[in-house]
């Protein structure tokens, strides 16, 4: 019995064995090189099950999705002869099969042909502006132009780039404090700059708007004196109308007047009867 069970198990290994020789399969994230005896045959693309000639055909495969090159960072000299130190990637594809199996047969050697290509295209690329363009102002248009570039000469390893990224440019470490030291003092001596300016600007708006509200001021002193002075000739000019039209009444109401101001005084006031003012008073007694 027990030897029935491994004769079933070593034929079931067999027939494994066999159908793997003669069928093979594809996923759709894939492609495959068949070689015969170490000669190219043909390329499958088509995922799915496929037949190959048993213990002379081989399947090598390839993969269709997009890769990723992680290059080590280097140090570039710019167009002003100052180090940089850049950080970079890059997306590429298999666009050739046969030709990338025939040049550089796996990913890790296209991934050394890929970092040489591109060093060298960012070192042109970068040796051609200066610091502040490859950081900052140019570096979108930069990486545009090694990607182009670069997919090129990748196109004779059947490679296509599709994006090369520049993820880091920073100064060497030697230099780095110094350059940061600089970059620091050049922004203390702007913020300086504009502090001072902001404090000359202050000055002349308070001085103009305190001349302003002088003026204002002085203006408005003016006016109103122009405008009481003004009233007090209109009061003046109708009292005057006002007395010629009864002068004696007026007289009566002015002596009234002033015996009002002594009404509720405790001053006891004596006035000889000769005084304009009882004058009034004898005319109403009948005297």
């Amino acid at each position: 019995m027990r030897t029935f069970m491994v004769f079933i198990v070593l034929l079931g290994a067999l027939g494994v064995f066999g159908v793997n020789q003669f069928l093979y399969t594809i996923d759709q994230t894939e492609q495959a090189i068949i070689t015969r005896l170490g000669e190219y045959q043909r390329t499958e693309v088509s995922p799915g099950l496929h037949m190959k000639t048993p213990f002379l055909e081989k399947v090598h495969r390839l993969e269709k999705r997009l890769l990723r090159f992680d290059a080590q960072p280097a140090e570039f000299l710019t167009g002003e002869k100052k180090a940089l130190v850049i950080d970079s990637f890059a997306r590429y594809r298999i666009i050739a099969p046969r030709t990338f199996f025939e040049v550089v047969r796996t990913e890790p050697e296209a991934a050394a042909r890929l970092e040489a290509i591109i060093s060298s295209e960012i070192r042109e690329e970068v040796a051609t502006h200066n610091q502040i363009e490859v950081i900052r102002d140019r570096r979108e248009a930069l990486m545009r132009d090694v990607t182009a570039r670069s997919d090129i000469k990748a196109r004779e390893f059947g490679i296509q780039v599709v994006d090369v990224r520049i993820v880091g440019a920073d100064f060497p470490t030697e230099v780095a404090a110094s350059v940061y030291q600089r970059m620091q003092s050049e922004r203390t001596r702007i913020a300086n700059r504009f502090r001072a300016e902001g404090v000359e600007q202050k000055d002349t708006i308070e001085a103009s708007a305190n001349l302003e509200a002088r003026t204002i001021a002085a203006d408005a002193a003016e006016q109103a004196a122009k405008i009481r002075g003004e009233g007090e000739a209109e009061a003046i000019r109708i009292l005057g109308e006002s007395i010629s039209q009864d002068t004696e009444f007026y007289a009566f109401v002015r002596s009234l007047e002033a015996l009002n101001e002594f009404r509720d005084s405790d001053t006891t006031l004596v006035l000889p009867d000769t005084t304009e003012i009882f004058k009034y008073i004898k005319s109403n007694s009948g005297e």
